[in-house]
């Protein structure tokens, strides 16, 4: 009966030359770090050129965003949603806009609404962002050896909302398990479940799904006899004269280890020190906030500079190298300095450079590693990454025929992610400054103060005067420091 009525009232509306407004009919879903867009509309179309457009979190007095008297209203808004919102606006005269919301986080979650009024109506629209993020591989582990039976735990980290965490037997069946969740302080959840098996157990899976998704994440562990054989004394007592025995030849096979293990590394580095490129940067293809400098630098500048106009320019705020690779190995350094947002990494060239809202993940042609408050990259869906130490400069390693792109952390010498794919046509090394906070971006060589530190080690002296004869002017590799 009441909607019945809600219908008549709504008809009757429409017949005395009222508008409805409507936004998304279902809950809109977004991943962390990704952007979500907000489509409201006036039935029948109405021009809405002249009225006031309010994208509100929860109440319609907490802002998101403000379209009134023609003007957008940035000083209204929420300072959570400041210079993360842009109001597409290009079919308003039909009654029809829309909100990107950009770098979605885990407080974003929650109810949202459209509300569009002239002076004499007004109507508003509510639907519920739900906001996921996929979190890692479970990880199993032996963690001993309880009543007879072996203990397992499995831990995955990066989650949100609180996914299901389950252990499944070998037909699928749940087991009983006991869960422990934290959660980090970036709000993601990290969760552990243990489980205890016994003989022959078959094989066991931990499996993760959010809730706001379909799929889910599983590992597996097969668990046979070979860990419930009885030892007896004698077996015993030999293997601990064995032990014993082998402590002294075993620590002499720790320093062989070592020593084997240094000639593999060395060789590593080899072969990215082989591969050094040498990178400039195309100035024709820079956003017009970004100013190019010796083919070298990029500084983001708050206004617009005039630039001729260029198919190859970005969109975004972004510039890739005049260099580009369809085979080979390559390898360059950029040093970000202190910016707070950046990408940096590889792009094919025939990407579509007007796109100005893309995902940068594998699938649309990127290969990145980026910072915005959290490290991360796309493989193709986000992941966050949380280096030791954060990393000012960058050493990026391209195998293209072996299909990987590899992230170096210069400042602690360590790896921070490996990407892989086949890669397919020409490749250009890529990089997107985001922020106005008078920082300079480098790719290529070191600083003069960098390379003495990197030639004071002796130990890759050979390295090093490979390069040299191939050119002075190359980026200095990934090296150990010599501590």
């Amino acid at each position: 009966m009441a909607l019945m009525l809600s219908l008549v009232l709504s008809l009757l509306k429409l017949g005395s030359g009222q508008w409805q407004v409507f936004g998304p009919g279902k809950p809109v879903q977004a991943l962390v770090g990704e952007d979500a867009v907000f489509s409201c509309f006036l039935s029948p179309e109405t021009n809405a050129e002249a009225m006031e457009v309010r994208f509100f979190r929860g109440q319609v007095s907490s802002v998101v965003y403000l379209y009134r008297k023609g003007k957008d209203q940035p000083s209204m808004q929420m300072p959570q949603y400041q210079a993360r919102t842009k109001l597409v606006k290009d079919s308003i005269a039909e009654g029809h806009v829309s909100l990107r919301l950009e770098n979605i986080t885990v407080l974003d979650a929650g109810l949202y609404g459209c509300w569009i009024g002239s002076q004499s109506y007004h109507q508003e629209a509510v639907w519920e962002l739900q906001v996921s993020a996929l979190g890692s591989v479970p990880l199993i582990s032996i963690m001993a050896y309880v009543d007879r039976g072996i203990q397992l735990l499995c831990r995955s980290s990066g989650w949100f909302p609180r996914p299901t965490a389950k252990w499944k037997g070998p037909q699928g069946q749940e087991l009983s398990t006991d869960s422990r969740t934290n959660t980090d302080m970036h709000g993601l959840f990290d969760v552990e479940i243990s489980l205890t098996v016994q003989e022959n157990a078959g094989t066991i899976s931990c499996s993760m799904r959010p809730a706001h998704l379909s799929q889910e994440v599983e590992s597996r562990v097969q668990i046979g006899d070979t860990f419930f054989q009885p030892v007896s004394w004698a077996l015993a007592v030999k293997v601990l004269g064995i032990l014993c025995s082998g402590l002294f030849f075993g620590i002499v096979g720790l320093k062989i280890f070592f020593s084997k293990f240094q000639e593999a590394w060395a060789g590593t580095l080899f072969m990215i020190s082989s591969s050094v490129t040498h990178v400039t940067l195309d100035p024709e293809t820079a956003h017009p906030q970004l100013c190019v400098s010796y083919l070298k630098t990029v500084t983001h500048r708050t206004a617009l500079q005039e630039v001729p106009y260029s198919e190859k320019r970005f969109t975004r705020k972004s510039v890739v190298a005049s260099q580009s690779f369809q085979a080979g190995k390559h390898y360059w350094e950029v040093d970000m300095g202190y910016s707070t947002w950046w990408y940096v990494g590889v792009c094919r060239d025939d990407v579509d450079r007007k796109q100005k809202y893309v995902t940068l993940s594998p699938n649309n042609g990127y290969w990145v590693l980026g910072l915005k408050k959290l490290h991360f990259t796309f493989n193709p869906h986000l992941i966050n990454l949380f280096p030791r130490i954060p990393p000012t400069r960058i050493g990026i390693f391209l195998d293209y025929e072996g299909g990987t792109i590899s992230f170096f952390n210069i400042n602690d010498q360590t790896l921070i992610y490996t990407l892989t794919c086949r890669f397919e046509g020409l490749l250009r090394p890529y990089v997107e400054h985001k922020r106005n906070n008078g920082t300079l971006i480098v790719i290529g060589p070191l600083s003069q103060e960098s390379e003495r530190e990197a030639s004071s080690q002796s130990a890759f002296t050979t390295l090093e005067a490979y390069n040299s004869e191939s050119s002075s002017q190359l980026a200095t590799p990934f090296l150990p420091r010599s501590d």
